[in-house]
C-alpha cells in the first residue's frame, strides 16, 4: 500500500489576484506578486474551490455496445471563492469591469457607472495557499492562469446581520496565439515528484517546482 500520511496538505491560508489578462507567469510559488497584480482580500472560511470539468461523448457501434472512443466535447477549469472585502477591485471583477473615479478632486467622494450592455472584462488569475506543516515544512501552491473570466456571479445581500459578500466564480479561457496551456501550477512541494527517491520521513529530498498544464487535449 502507497499509504504516507505526511503528504497530506490542508491549504491554512490563502488568497486570489488579478491583473490585466496574458500578465507574464510569476517565477515560482513563493515569490510575492508585483504590480500589476492586485489581492482580492479576505474571503469566506470555504475558500476557494476548484473544479475541473471534461464533457466526453462515446462513439455508438451496430458490432458492439462499448464505445470505441470517446470524442471530447468540452473543457471548464473553474475558481470559486466569496469575497468580505468590499473595495474597487472586487466590485470591479463582480460589476464586469466597473470602475470608480472620484468626482472633483480632493472631494474623496466616488461613483462608477454600470452599464446596461455588459462587457467581456478577461484577466490573469492567481489563486494561492500555503500549508504550514512545521517551522521547517512550508509548502506553496500557486495557480495560474493567464486568462480568465467571471462567468457566474452569486446574489449579494446587504444587511446589519452581516458582512457583505461578493461571491464569484473565474472560468479559464482558452489561450491566445496557438498556445495548447490553459493554466500552470507552480510549487515548491516535493510531494509532486512523484519518481524522485523518498527520504527516511517518506518524502522525497529535495525542494522541486512542478508546472502542470492542462490543455484542451486533456
Amino acid at each position: 500500500m502507497a499509504v504516507n500520511s505526511s503528504l497530506v496538505r490542508v491549504p491554512g491560508t490563502g488568497e486570489l489576484s488579478l491583473a490585466p489578462a496574458g500578465t507574464a507567469e510569476p517565477p515560482d510559488a513563493t515569490t510575492p506578486l508585483p504590480a500589476p497584480w492586485g489581492g482580492l482580500g479576505l474571503s469566506t472560511e470555504d475558500g476557494v474551490t476548484m473544479a475541473r470539468k471534461v464533457e466526453k461523448e462515446g462513439t455508438s457501434h451496430w458490432q458492439q455496445l462499448t464505445p470505441a472512443r470517446y470524442i471530447y466535447k468540452s473543457h471548464e477549469l473553474t475558481v470559486k471563492s466569496v469575497f468580505q472585502e468590499t473595495k474597487g477591485i472586487v466590485l470591479g471583477a463582480y460589476f464586469g469591469g466597473l470602475k470608480f473615479a472620484e468626482t472633483a478632486t480632493g472631494s474623496k467622494k466616488y461613483r462608477a457607472e454600470i452599464s446596461s450592455v455588459p462587457k467581456g472584462d478577461v484577466r490573469a488569475l492567481c489563486v494561492d495557499w500555503t500549508d504550514y506543516i512545521s517551522e521547517t515544512e512550508i509548502y506553496s501552491h500557486r495557480l495560474y492562469v493567464p486568462r480568465a473570466e467571471v462567468s457566474e456571479t452569486e446574489e449579494a445581500q446587504l444587511s446589519r446581520t452581516q458582512e457583505a459578500r461578493w461571491g464569484l466564480t473565474f472560468s479559464a479561457l482558452a489561450p491566445e496565439q496557438g498556445s495548447t496551456i490553459l493554466a500552470v501550477w507552480l510549487t515548491n512541494d516535493p510531494a509532486v515528484i512523484l519518481s524522485a527517491p523518498a527520504t527516511a520521513a517518506g518524502v522525497p529530498d529535495g525542494p522541486a517546482l512542478a508546472r502542470v498544464a492542462p490543455s484542451m487535449e486533456s
